[in-house]
Parts: C-alpha cells; structure tokens; sequence
C-alpha cells in the first residue's frame, strides 16, 4: 500500500472543479521539516516541500467550503510521483512533482482548536426549526399564556 499522513499548510485556496459528475478540488501543501540539533539542543528549519493534493466527491466539496489559504491540515492518501522535463534557463532538466490522492484531509489541532459540523445533521435540525416555527405560528397570541 501506497499511503501517506503529512501535516502542513495550504498554499493556495482549494480550487473546486465538477469532472463528468464528480465533485473535484485540488490545492497546494506546504510542509516544513524541522529537527532538533543535537549539538545546540534547538529546533532547526530544514526546508520546505510543496505537494500538489486531490481529492474527490464529497471529500471535495467539503474541503471547498471548509479551507482556504494557510488553513492547517493533516492530509492522508495515496502517493504518486511525477517525471516532467522542464526548459530552465535554455536547458532541460528532470523534474520530479508528487502529489496526493488524499483519501481523508483534517484541521491539524496541533496549532489551533476549532469545530466540526456535521453535514449530514443539518436536515434534522432543520426539521426540529421547523416544527419549533409550525409549534410557535399555531399558538394563539391572545391566548392566556402558563405562568
């Protein structure tokens, strides 16, 4: 199996695309490597790797209505690389891309709280509104009211 979990940030607003009939997003991870040095004891920035990530269907229409640029994340996926050859300066060098095909994308809690709505709750919440409203209008407003 070809999984991968990587935590970073995004680097752009997901773009939110319909393919045929399914819902498709695609955005940018940033992910920084940091080390502790063992001389100095201290946390070291090692560099930065931009992955390219996919995803489909309801796990796309969520991402677009839930992340936006440098929005914190953990993504797990499938891991594909990709060989390009790119002109650079008059000559043409391999290029190696890598993207995920994720599978399930979070809010990283590490850095931050927040809080989960449940899509598929909504309608019985709406039904409970309605039946409050439906409740409410067939009261009588002159009716003398318990105390």
């Amino acid at each position: 199996m070809n999984e991968i979990t990587i935590t970073g940030n995004l680097v752009n607003t997901p773009s939110l695309r319909t393919i045929s009939t399914q819902a498709f997003a695609k955005f940018r991870l940033a992910h920084n490597h940091r080390y502790r040095d063992q001389q100095s004891g201290e946390w070291t920035d090692g560099g930065t790797t931009f992955i390219d990530v996919t995803c489909w269907r309801s796990l796309a229409e969520n991402v677009g209505l839930s992340l936006g640029k440098g929005s914190a994340v953990i993504v797990t996926g499938r891991l594909r690389s990709k060989e390009r050859t790119l002109d650079v300066a008059g000559s043409s060098e391999k290029r190696t891309f890598y993207e995920i095909e994720a599978t399930a994308i979070g809010p990283d809690l590490s850095r931050g709280a927040t809080q989960a709505v449940d899509a598929k709750r909504e309608p019985a919440e709406r039904q409970e509104e309605r039946a409050v409203e439906g409740a409410l209008a067939a009261m009588d407003p002159w009716a003398p009211q318990p105390v």
